[in-house]
């Protein structure tokens, strides 16, 4: 995420950050607690630039701001986990380097990126760095799961809640920038994260997986068997061993169905025109959609435990 982005998504949160500063209510402790793509690092980052930018509002262009979005400003530490952890050796030195007279002038900000990962002596080591914060020194933690953080830490912090970034913005975005609206609005629903979402929808496999999910969802109006369609098509969901995309596929296939029921009701799809355009609306039995719906949700369920997923599917694809 980019930090304009940042500032469409999370406006809430960035207008608490403008008019503490404004009203000289800064504390010295941040804990920013949000979804993965939500925007946390950016938005410590952004912060950041509000301590040390010569403007009022960061400008985002200044040497200050672009050496602060690119970590390369003496002034802003940035510690993230290494090997998923975060040891007591990084805070070591972190408390070491703030020890000193900051290298440039301006308050010194570290940032903890994914700090739930802190092994218990990181996180200890931690605390007493923050019970006793200099005046020119600042601490922001971002986190996905708060749960996970010693409650003496989070004490010591004011804690800010990012919200999901909404399936219609991650639409928009990719459709401005000529993604497929069908791809764009399957991306949309299988993530918040809009770097994710990029990702998603141009390097390919999500095509091919919506167009089994659509062959699949539409084989009876066919006069197709879902199995077979499957089991012609199967190399797609098994060329990488990931489970992730098995739940994509999943929800896919909910979305289209629910796109069916839609196309019952009112005679006319929103998505998957091309697909399902020539199905019409008295061939679709509402309940038998509803069904199918609950049974999709029930093998989805299925996937999180430990199951054969190809006699899984091959299950699945016999009921509906």
């Amino acid at each position: 995420m980019t930090i304009e982005e940042l500032l469409n998504t999370q406006p809430e949160v960035i207008n608490l950050l403008r008019n503490a500063k404004r009203k000289n209510k800064l504390v010295h402790g941040y804990l920013f607690e949000g979804d993965s793509g939500t925007g946390t690092l950016e938005a410590a980052k952004y912060l950041a630039m509000m301590l040390l930018c010569k403007e009022d509002i960061p400008c985002l262009k200044c040497n200050t701001c672009e050496r602060i979005i690119y970590n390369s400003h003496l002034n802003v530490v940035l510690i993230e986990p290494i090997g998923d952890i975060i040891r007591k050796e990084q805070i070591e030195n972190l408390m070491h380097d703030f020890s000193y007279t900051a290298a440039e002038a301006g308050p010194q900000i570290y940032i903890i990126k994914d700090c739930e990962k802190m092994n218990q002596s990181a996180a200890n080591s931690l605390l007493k760095f923050l019970e006793e914060p200099a005046p020119d020194h600042y601490a922001i933690l971002t986190t996905t799961n708060k749960a996970r953080l010693l409650p003496t830490i989070i004490s010591r912090l004011q804690h800010i809640h990012f919200k999901p970034i909404g399936t219609t913005y991650i639409m928009n975005e990719l459709i401005k920038e000529d993604v497929d609206n069908d791809l764009a609005y399957i991306t949309s629903h299988i993530t918040n994260d809009i770097v994710e979402a990029r990702k998603y929808a141009t390097e390919g496999k999500l095509a091919k997986i919506i167009n089994l999910a659509l062959r699949i969802a539409t084989a009876r109006f066919r006069r197709k068997d879902p199995y077979v369609e499957y089991y012609l098509n199967k190399n797609i969901l098994f060329d990488e061993n990931i489970k992730t995309w098995h739940f994509i596929f999943l929800d896919t296939l909910i979305l289209i169905n629910k796109e069916l029921l839609l196309k019952a009701s009112i005679d006319s799809a929103n998505h998957f025109k091309n697909n399902l355009d020539n199905i019409r609306s008295d061939q679709i039995d509402k309940k038998t959609i509803l069904n199918k719906l609950d049974i999709i949700n029930e093998y989805e369920e299925r996937l999180n435990f430990n199951v054969n997923i190809d006699l899984l599917y091959a299950s699945l694809f016999t009921q509906i």
